[in-house]
């Protein structure tokens, strides 16, 4: 066999850093893939060329395996377990800054709440009205950031910027 042929049939063989097509689970379809790591002749992991997203090496076929095969349910929870399942109560320190942030919050004007910004240079006691967490307290105040007491526990918050 010459140098030729056997190049001709080594390149149909899969190899690490070769390009395979296969289905792209972030994509959603077959696309080029770039072999990453194979077991003996198998290939296990590739990496997109579209989304460069790494993942398990799957065929267009096997997926439509899986997806024609029917799903197996799984058997009811009695509802027993579901009544007897109490909601889960907030971490001790969660409900304690509640606490204070309430007692705090009483004798607080919120109409004069300063809108928080990344910006902003608070001093400690400075009623603060966060987007995301809602009105805050300025507990302490760092290089570049400020630990704040919301309703749901402390924060720290960048300041100064």
């Amino acid at each position: 066999m010459t140098g030729i042929h056997r190049l001709a049939r080594d390149a149909t063989q899969p190899a690490v850093g070769r390009d395979v097509e296969a289905w792209c689970s972030k994509c959603g379809r077959v696309l080029e893939h770039i072999i990453v790591a194979m077991v003996g002749l198998e290939v296990v992991q590739v990496r997109c060329r579209t989304c460069a997203g790494t993942h398990k090496y799957k065929t267009a076929r096997e997926v439509a395996k899986a997806s024609a095969e029917p799903k197996r349910e799984r058997a009811p929870k009695s509802t027993k377990t579901r009544a007897a399942a109490a909601p889960k109560e907030d971490p001790i320190e969660i409900r304690a800054a509640r606490l204070v942030w309430q007692r705090s919050m009483a004798q607080l004007d919120r109409a004069k709440a300063t809108g928080y910004a990344p910006t902003l240079h608070p001093e400690p006691g400075l009623l603060l009205d966060h987007a995301t967490f809602g009105f805050g307290i300025v507990e302490s105040v760092g290089i570049g950031k400020a630990r704040v007491l919301f309703e749901n526990g402390y924060k720290l918050l960048a300041v100064g910027r």
